[in-house]
């Protein structure tokens, strides 16, 4: 059984550790290169969770931190290549037709709108496969880390076995909860410190490494439960 209580506490364990991969996320522009790292560690807290030792990985081996933490969003972005093309193929034909007739016919704004309304069904359809794909992808990226190989990433038998499962389903569904309460609290917080500067930056850094530690942990303990 997941222990949600013992992953929330986890990055807390070591402010030290908590607080650098925290840095990797607080520096706008730069963070798009450092945030590898912090994705590398991730990986690492669900490695380490598979195996039953929760004790916060070393912020050792940086070049193989960002290699993995750059991989991991490579499999992410792959997984959404199908949803790209089911968009490029219904939402983009369909936006340029509306375009078009509307402009060329009656530049109304409303009817604009109408027109645009139209396609309301796909933009669902869209939510509901991105949605899909991003639960799916989470359990992709549970097998590069066990594993360390790309490719296993991309077993889709083995990665639906285990996703397609009702003590995934429920883990997700709690662990968004979650992800919602912390950013609520981190947002409340980014606004009454937003006449400063540095503070927001600093609350939104420590609000997404606390949420990368325990994410992957939880993921990391339900992958290894599943069989």
């Amino acid at each position: 059984m997941v222990d949600f209580g013992g992953a929330i506490k986890r990055p807390f364990q070591d402010f030290k550790k908590l607080g650098i991969g925290a840095v990797m996320y607080m520096i706008p522009i730069v963070s798009i290169i450092t945030s590898f790292f912090a994705s590398g560690y991730g990986l690492e807290c669900a490695r380490t969770a598979m195996k039953k030792n929760y004790k916060l990985p070393e912020w050792a081996d940086w070049g193989n931190l960002w290699v993995k933490g750059f991989l991991c969003s490579l499999i992410r972005l792959i997984y959404m290549i199908p949803l790209a093309l089911i968009g490029a193929f219904t939402i983009g034909p369909a936006l340029i037709k509306n375009w078009i007739l509307v402009t060329a016919q009656n530049p109304d704004p409303v009817a604009l709108a109408a027109a645009f309304g139209g396609t309301a069904g796909i933009w669902w359809l869209l939510l509901l496969i991105m949605i899909a794909t991003f639960y799916i992808s989470f359990m992709a990226i549970m097998r590069f880390a066990e594993s360390g190989k790309f490719g296993d990433a991309f077993n889709l038998g083995a990665v639906f076995r285990k996703a397609f499962t009702l003590k995934y389903f429920v883990t997700v569904l709690l662990l968004w909860a979650y992800t919602f309460a912390l950013m609520i609290i981190a947002f409340l917080l980014y606004i009454i410190t937003s006449i400063t500067f540095i503070l927001p930056l600093i609350i939104m850094g420590f609000a997404n490494m606390i949420l990368t530690i325990t994410s992957m942990t939880v993921f990391g303990e339900v992958y290894s439960e599943i069989k």
